[in-house]
């Protein structure tokens, strides 16, 4: 005990409870100590890191790509990022313009890495910090990786002959690829029909190869918008899903490449819409198939094109009732409502341009006035995720040039009085696949916008060939907040058409297949 304070005493030493430690003691202590730190070290980094990365959100990507893992992905033809940056924006849009190429979808990881060199090399370096991001994909971009794999091969080498293509008008290389397809398919195929059969035999494949688009397309972009923390748009001509362990189900359904493998992805039913997809930056549905937990929206192509009902034997979406208005709707992100228009449906208003009859009915029919029924039902937003089956530069049945055609989506939904779309967006693909021409140029377009003067190639003033209720789309219009260039710049429709000629499958040119691949943003307010 020591003594009291203040009495001046001197405190006593305590007794040592144990004797000191001898010489062998002290080194046995000391070898304990040289095995147990580094053993507790590399316990501590196994264990607790991970935990605790868990509870945080990710700076970046785990795996983000470098500029030398994208450099064999990179489009020869890739035009400058350009945008329309804006004070006080709720939401920064990207529209990709991505050029079609069949050899990003050699492998599951090939396709992967060239959809996430994309975003990295043309995204990242625009996002707006505090902003939220859209990322909106073509219409289709999802087709390729139906040849991924050692099925796909031969349909991949016949890109790079003269099989690739005969004739637009005649396509016998498209034919071809898909015959060889529906070879290489042949035991999903089979299984499909005989689960849900018949099936039509123009869309059999692409039900066969629910389980590859699974792996590819689905898991994809889902992972780009969890990964990037954004919402994502891409669309597919795919079946729903469901996640199975059934042993025999997985021997039937599964991509063979991937075997041995526990899990496949196995349509619910026949159906083949032609499918727009959101995914966002979080997982909302814990309990939705393996890629959809991010799944914010789907919506399914009403009406569809010629040749999606004649060559490929899609399924349309809803175009009355409940579920067809449920499709329309679309679904809201950072205040704002956004729609899904996928091309031929953005075209759709039942009536010519500022002329609403009287009484009339938006919703009644949506293969006829899909645009104005969405307009009825709030979107603000229209997203035009687009494939333009056909040349660019070129005329069309009714001799109307295509581009000034297209205005009447485009430019129309923020144009027109008797609607009050806010923006439409709207990336285009391009490339040929086989004797099938994919191109046009990706826009933005904003109601009331004063933005300077732009227009498509071609538009400067009505031709002699055009409809005359073409005549509104023609001329400058400041309602472009972004749009992508063409291959050559501005020039008499004659010269238009023949760099479009020169561009298209077979023409065994230098320009062949040379299209222009772009991104553009504009910011949202």
């Amino acid at each position: 005990m020591s003594a009291p304070a203040g009495t001046g005493a001197a405190p006593t030493v305590p007794t040592r409870i144990t004797a000191p430690l001898g010489w062998p003691a002290r080194l046995a202590r000391v070898a304990v100590l040289i095995v147990l730190v580094p053993a507790t070290l590399l316990a501590w980094a196994m264990h607790v890191p991970p935990r605790l990365a868990a509870l945080l959100p990710a700076a970046s990507p785990p795996d983000r790509p470098t500029p030398a893992d994208c450099a064999p992905y990179r489009s020869p033809n890739r035009a400058p990022v350009t945008g329309y940056a804006q004070d006080g924006a709720r939401l920064r849009v990207f529209a990709i313009g991505y050029h079609l190429n069949l050899d990003h979808a050699t492998s599951y990881d090939t396709w992967r890495t060239a959809m996430r060199c994309l975003v990295e090399e043309t995204v990242v370096p625009h996002m707006k910090p505090g902003v939220p991001t859209l990322v909106v994909f073509p219409e289709d971009i999802g087709l390729p990786t139906l040849g991924i794999g050692a099925r796909g091969a031969t349909v991949r080498a016949q890109a790079h002959t003269p099989a690739r293509a005969k004739s637009e008008a005649l396509p016998l290389g498209m034919a071809g690829a898909l015959l060889q397809l529906n070879t290489a398919y042949a035991p999903q195929i089979a299984a499909y029909q005989a689960r849900f059969g018949p099936v039509d035999p123009r869309k059999q494949v692409l039900l066969a190869a629910t389980d590859t688009f699974a792996r590819a397309f689905s898991r994809t972009f889902s992972e780009i918008a969890r990964d990037y923390g954004v919402y994502v748009v891409a669309g597919n001509n795919q079946a729903r899903y469901r996640v199975t362990h059934d042993p025999v189900e997985v021997a039937l359904f599964a991509d063979p490449a991937e075997q041995p493998t526990g899990t496949a992805y196995v349509a619910v039913d026949a159906r083949v819409p032609n499918t727009t997809f959101l995914w966002g930056p979080s997982d909302v549905y814990p309990d939705a198939p393996d890629f959809e937990r991010n799944l914010l929206f789907r919506n399914e192509k009403v009406p569809l094109t010629a040749l999606e009902l004649d060559l490929l034997g899609l399924d349309e979406g809803p175009a009355s009732g409940p579920d067809a208005l449920a499709n329309a709707a679309g679904v809201e992100v950072a205040g704002l409502r956004l729609g899904f228009a996928t091309s031929l449906p953005a075209f759709r208003y039942g009536y010519p341009f500022g002329q609403r009859p009287a009484g009339f009915e938006p919703c009644a029919d949506l293969r006829v006035s899909y645009a104005a029924c969405q307009d009825a039902l709030g979107v603000d937003v229209m997203i035009q995720a687009d494939a333009n089956p056909g040349r660019w530069a070129t005329g069309l049945q009714d001799g109307g040039w295509q581009p000034l055609e297209w205005m009447s989506s485009t430019w129309r939904a923020v144009a027109d009085p008797t609607v009050r779309f806010r923006y439409n967006v709207t990336p285009m693909m391009t490339g040929n696949l086989f004797d099938l021409v994919f191109d046009g140029q990706s826009a933005i377009t904003a109601r009331g916008a004063m933005a300077p003067g732009r227009r498509y190639i071609g538009n400067a003033m009505p031709g002699p060939d055009d409809p005359s209720e073409y005549a509104v789309y023609a001329g400058d219009k400041s309602e472009f907040l972004a749009l992508s260039p063409w291959v050559v710049l501005d020039a008499p429709r004659d010269q238009l058409t023949a760099v479009a000629a020169a561009l298209g499958p077979g023409s065994g040119v230098e320009r062949e297949n040379r299209y222009v691949e772009s991104v553009i943003f504009a910011d949202l307010v």
